[in-house]
């Protein structure tokens, strides 16, 4: 059985308010992680993972070397057979999760929650198994309406990681640093799904983590969603900066200040590596596939520099300033 007390603090909401992200250690027990671990691998092995696929301009694309188990569905997890581990994540591990991220929300001195989240609807819950070889580009877990994220959590499940192996989830904060964390064993990484911009890099080596998604009761709000005149109405680029640092609207113009590491790393999370840690070659997508993908990019940040070049042109020079530094 799961323990149900998790490490889930006051400071834990503090970092994560002031940083939008946390990191916590040691966030689950050494005996449930090690099981955790053996049933992902048993359950890889019988072939109840699927291959990873995502969405961009209209296309479903397939993820090379990541695999995934989503347990979000309880219909739908009987037909994995014997979940072991598992079983007790989505039945205890999730819902406590939930609940104890809401009780210390709600313990909070200050007169609104920080996270206000709904405990009425069950948090997602997604296993994740790279082969090696496979990454994420740059992306929001929460891009926009429908979508109810408010909160991600991602806990590794990888003993032997070591330097090098690669697999690190890389945060990009608004016109901040990146920031490279390792995917080490039972470490959680927390961040707001709708305003932290993020992605993971390849793994030369097998990683395996799952995530929890915890829905808002306020999330894609019109003031989240809807970049108006009267929000642009800035005393100076100062301004406008702090301001998209903090907020979900930093979602809309996001792929076009950053359009070169969207393109790239969008394009290197396509291609198949199957040379892993001992090397070997990499197997490129169709020049006509990476072709559209090129197209449909551009496109995208050409319809966003329209309307706001002057205010992307500055941000951009504030991001190579910044890496410069």
């Amino acid at each position: 059985m799961v323990d149900a007390k998790l490490p889930i603090t006051s400071d834990l909401l503090h970092r994560l308010c002031e940083d939008n992200h946390a990191v916590v250690d040691n966030f689950l027990p050494q005996e449930l992680a090690d099981r955790l671990l053996d049933d992902a691998e048993r359950l890889h092995s019988d072939g109840q993972f699927q291959q990873h696929q995502f969405q961009f301009g209209g296309q479903r694309l397939m993820k090379p070397s990541v695999y995934e188990m989503d347990l979000s569905d309880p219909s739908r997890t009987s037909a994995f057979g014997d979940l072991g581990a598992w079983e007790e994540v989505v039945t205890e591990l999730g819902p406590s999760f939930v609940q104890q991220m809401d009780e210390v929300d709600r313990a909070q001195p200050a007169t609104s929650s920080l996270l206000s989240l709904d405990t009425d609807a069950p948090p997602a819950i997604k296993v994740q198994l790279n082969s090696g070889g496979g990454s994420f580009p740059w992306h929001y877990d929460n891009p926009g309406p429908p979508n109810k994220r408010k909160l991600t959590c991602v806990i590794y499940l990888n003993p032997s990681w070591e330097s090098g192996d690669g697999g690190e989830i890389c945060l990009w904060p608004f016109l901040g640093k990146r920031i490279v964390i390792p995917p080490l064993h039972r470490r959680a990484v927390f961040f707001y799904s709708d305003r932290v911009l993020h992605r993971v890099l390849p793994s030369k080596v097998r990683r395996v983590c799952f995530t929890v998604w915890c829905n808002g009761t306020n999330v894609n709000e019109k003031k989240d969603v809807m970049l108006s005149k009267d929000v642009l109405q800035f005393t100076s680029y100062d301004e406008a900066q702090e301001f998209f640092a903090q907020s979900p609207l930093q979602r809309v113009i996001s792929r076009a200040v950053y359009s070169d590491e969207y393109l790239e790393s969008l394009l290197e999370c396509i291609v198949c590596n199957y040379g892993g840690k001992d090397g070997g070659g990499d197997e490129d997508i169709p020049k006509e596939r990476r072709d559209m993908l090129v197209k449909q990019h551009e496109a995208s940040v050409m319809g966003i520099m329209t309307k706001l070049r002057p205010l992307i042109q500055e941000f951009r020079r504030r991001k190579v300033a910044l890496e410069s530094d």
